[in-house]
């Protein structure tokens, strides 16, 4: 005869040793959050056919889950009982060692209770060391009744656990109070495009800028963080996010320049603007994108300026070439085109540039270019460095 109640402890108890929540189990045994819900809560078995892929999830033999599956046993209940017992006995319910020893056998209802008391007393920092002991339905119904405690400590680690709903009605009741410090930390959290859009705008347009969201900016959700790029771009130039190319991410910067890229319906000036900053960005979506424009008909038939194309990344400058871009040779007398820069040759003296290296001569126009770049380069992930260390600094004072 099925035990469902011992079945529903033992499961339980191996998915808290493994330390993984309930949808994580349900995608790799290959069955819905729900019903991993119902098996926890006694209301239903696992099919035989999944009991191997529970075996394989939980680390454990099919033989140990089909004990569970069969043994009588009234034992677990009686020492829950007994453990609840002690836990409300406890002089005082906030102090974490007494309240963790208890942990593992307390009831749903008593556990919901110490994560609750610890985590408005002491803050959800603190009560975290007991969510390994909880499910899903606990840390919601948990979080639910902290964030409705008037409580000035912190409770962001109970935010995850939070329906939907109720992170918009928060971060929506922030914004509108003017608490912009504490509505931030909750934007990462938020899956509503609409409300995250709408306050990244607001606060773009009263600012004039993004460095209040730069904390979280590489968080909130990447629709926004591109739609908002792309405008940004457009309105004050690829150069404006010199110092955010550490921040936003090669995903984020690449769909960014294809973004700006297209609103200038793909003209080579845009692509010279992205051109220094490609080594930036995740660069198979770019040539992604370059295929996709041929496959649409784009014409790249056209000449450019040389040292334009150039100035290119290798793979991205022979994909524009394979698919028609030339330079332009006007003035050029050696212009026979293999995919190199050919550099007419001009009687200027050698320069010595001091600590460069090298001497400068024409014939090294390209080489000295790209040292250019590379000092570029390394000058904007300096002054990235300096904005993150001031933001730090910030955070400390």
């Amino acid at each position: 005869m099925f035990n469902m109640k011992n079945f529903a402890q033992f499961l339980v108890g191996k998915r808290r040793e493994k330390n993984i929540t309930q949808g994580q189990l349900a995608d790799m045994v290959g069955v819905s959050h729900q019903a991993v819900s119902k098996w926890e809560r006694g209301e239903t078995m696992p099919e035989i056919s999944k009991l191997s892929d529970l075996s394989s999830a939980l680390n454990v033999s099919t033989e140990d889950i089909l004990t569970a599956m069969h043994t009588e046993s009234g034992a677990p209940e009686a020492k829950a009982e007994n453990k609840d017992h002690e836990y409300y006995a406890l002089p005082d319910k906030t102090l974490v060692g007494d309240v963790c020893a208890l942990a593992p056998y307390l009831s749903k209802e008593a556990l919901t209770t110490a994560i609750t008391e610890i985590a408005i007393a002491k803050g959800s920092g603190i009560a975290k060391i007991l969510f390994k002991y909880a499910d899903e339905d606990i840390l919601r119904e948990a979080a639910l009744l902290v964030f409705a405690a008037d409580t000035d400590k912190g409770r962001l680690d109970l935010v995850p656990y939070l329906p939907q709903e109720e992170i918009t009605k928060l971060i929506l009741n922030r914004y509108s109070s003017g608490s912009i410090g504490s509505m931030l930390p909750l934007l990462p959290y938020s899956k509503n495009f609409e409300v995250v859009d709408m306050i990244f705008k607001s606060i773009v347009s009263k600012d004039g800028n993004w460095n209040v969201l730069k904390p979280v900016v590489s968080d909130i959700m990447p629709e926004v963080v591109v739609s908002n790029g792309i405008d940004y771009a457009v309105k004050h130039g690829i150069g404006c996010f010199g110092t955010w190319w550490g921040v936003l991410g090669k995903e984020n910067i690449a769909k960014i320049f294809i973004g700006y890229c297209r609103h200038f319906d793909h003209s080579f000036r845009a692509w010279s603007d992205i051109a220094p900053h490609l080594g930036r960005a995740d660069k198979h979506l770019i040539l992604d994108e370059l295929d996709k424009m041929k496959a649409d008909g784009y014409n790249f038939d056209f000449e450019v300026n040389p040292l334009q194309l150039q100035a290119l990344p290798a793979d991205i400058r022979d994909k524009l070439v394979e698919f028609g871009v030339h330079p332009d040779a006007r003035g050029v007398p050696n212009h026979n085109w293999t995919g190199n820069i050919h550099i007419p040759d001009i009687n200027i003296p050698d320069i010595n540039i001091p600590d460069l290296g090298f001497v400068f001569s024409p014939d090294k126009l390209s080489e000295f270019e790209e040292y250019i770049q590379e000092l570029e380069s390394r000058i904007e992930e300096l002054e990235s460095r300096i904005d993150d260390l001031e933001d730090r600094l910030d955070d400390m004072e």
